[in-house]
C-alpha cells in the first residue's frame, strides 16, 4: 500500500546494561562452538531480575513519545507487541505500555504475529492514524525479556539466539523525521503447522513446567510424510521476495536506492541466503553485525536497526530505508520510509 500521509515523528530504544556473552554460554553447557560458528552471534542483553518486557517496551515508549513532539493527548492508539512471556498471564501489557506513556482513552492493542509483530503493527496503526481524522498519532511498542525454564535463550531453537530489548515508534498523521512511502504484508498458512508440528494440545499455559523447544517441533514437520520440502523453501523464500519488490514498487523506489536495509537478528546462516544472497542486499546497509551483540530481540530488531543508524549513520533527506520482517504462521511486512529531515535527537 503507497501512503500519502503517514510519518515516523519518534523512535526509542532500550537495551538492557547487563551482557552475556556467546563464550560464557558455551563455559556454561547451555551452547555449544558449533552453534556460535553457524549462527554469528557473539552476546546477548539480560533483562535485570523483575524486569519484564512491557516495562521495557515503556522505556522505549517514553523516548519515542518525548522524541516526536507530540503531546500525550494527541495519541489515539496504542499496539504492543512480544513473542515471550509478559510477566503475567490473563493479563493486559498494551494497556499497561499506554498508562506508562501517554495515558488517556484510546484503545490499546496487542500485536501477536510471531517476530513480524511490530511491523504487522506499523502497517495495521498506519490504516488508524490516517482513517481517523479525529486521531493524530499512534504509539508502537514491542518489548521481551527471555528467562528459563520458559525460554531458553540459548537453546530453544538451533538457530536463533533471543536477546531482552525493546523499541517503539510514533506513528503520525501531522509529520515527522520520516514518511511512510509504502507498506506491504502478504500471508501464507499452508505454512502454519511448521510452528506446532508434534507438540500436542495442553490445557494450560506452560505445561509441566518445560522449557519450550521451537526446533523440535520444526524437526517434526520437517520429517512429516506429506511435506514437499522443496515446496515449503520455495514458498518461503518467494514470499520474501514478492514482498520487498511490492513495497518497492508501489513506494516508487529502486532497490538500488536503498541506504538502510534493516531486517530481523536471524542466524547469520539465514542471513547470508535468505536476505543477503536472494535479495541482493549489500550487506553494510544493514545493521546486522551490529546486531550479532544483542540477538534477536523479539519483533523489535528493525526498528531497533532504525534507531541505532539515526544514532551513528548520519541519515540525510531523501534516504531509503527499508524495514523488512517475517513471522512463523507466515506473515511477510516490508515498509519502505524516506528520510525527510536528519532527526533533531541525532543532529
Amino acid at each position: 500500500m503507497r501512503w500519502n500521509d503517514l510519518y515516523i515523528a519518534g523512535v526509542g530504544s532500550y537495551l538492557p546494561e547487563q551482557v552475556e556473552t556467546a563464550d560464557e554460554a558455551i563455559a556454561a553447557g547451555r551452547y555449544t562452538s558449533k552453534k556460535k560458528a553457524v549462527n554469528g552471534y557473539r552476546a546477548v542483553r539480560v533483562a535485570a531480575p523483575g524486569e519484564i518486557g512491557p516495562m521495557m517496551a515503556a522505556k522505549a515508549g517514553r523516548q519515542a513519545v518525548e522524541r516526536s513532539g507530540h503531546d500525550p493527548e494527541e495519541f489515539g492508539l496504542v499496539l504492543h507487541s512480544y513473542l515471550g512471556h509478559p510477566g503475567l498471564d490473563m493479563w493486559t501489557p498494551a494497556s499497561y505500555v499506554q498508562r506508562e506513556t501517554v495515558g488517556g482513552s484510546g484503545p490499546a492493542y496487542e500485536i501477536k504475529q510471531g517476530c513480524n509483530g511490530m511491523l504487522a503493527a506499523l502497517e495495521l496503526g498506519g490504516s488508524f492514524v490516517t482513517g481517523r481524522p479525529d486521531v493524530t498519532a499512534a504509539l508502537v511498542t514491542a518489548g521481551d525479556a527471555f528467562r528459563m525454564p520458559y525460554i531458553d535463550r540459548w537453546g530453544t531453537d538451533e538457530q536463533t539466539v533471543e536477546g531482552d530489548g525493546a523499541a517503539a515508534f510514533v506513528l503520525s498523521s501531522r509529520g515527522g523525521f520520516a514518511r511512510v512511502r509504502s507498506t506491504f504484508s502478504i500471508g501464507d498458512s499452508s505454512l502454519e503447522s511448521m510452528g506446532r508440528s508434534g507438540a500436542a494440545w495442553t490445557d494450560v499455559p506452560f505445561p509441566g513446567g518445560e522449557t519450550i523447544r521451537v526446533s523440535a517441533r520444526k524437526r517434526d514437520y520437517l520429517l512429516a510424510e506429506d511435506l514437499e520440502l522443496d515446496g515449503a523453501i520455495e514458498k518461503i523464500a518467494g514470499n520474501v521476495k514478492y514482498s520487498l519488490e511490492h513495497a518497492l514498487k508501489e513506494a516508487e523506489v529502486e532497490s538500488a536506492d536503498i541506504r538502510f536495509f534493516l531486517h530481523q537478528h536471524i542466524a547469520e546462516s539465514i542471513a547470508t541466503h535468505a536476505i543477503y544472497g536472494l535479495l541482493g542486499v549489500d550487506r553494510a546497509t544493514s545493521t546486522f553485525d551490529w546486531g550479532l551483540d544483542l540477538g534477536m530481540v523479539g519483533t523489535a530488531d528493525p526498528v531497533l536497526g532504525l534507531d541505532h543508524v539515526i544514532a551513528t549513520r548520519s541519515p540525510r533527506p531523501g534516504d531509503i530505508a527499508v524495514l523488512q520482517g517475517a513471522g512463523a504462521g507466515y506473515v511477510w511486512s516490508v515498509a519502505v520510509l524516506e528520510f525527510l529531515e536528519t532527526p533533531h535527537w541525532a543532529a
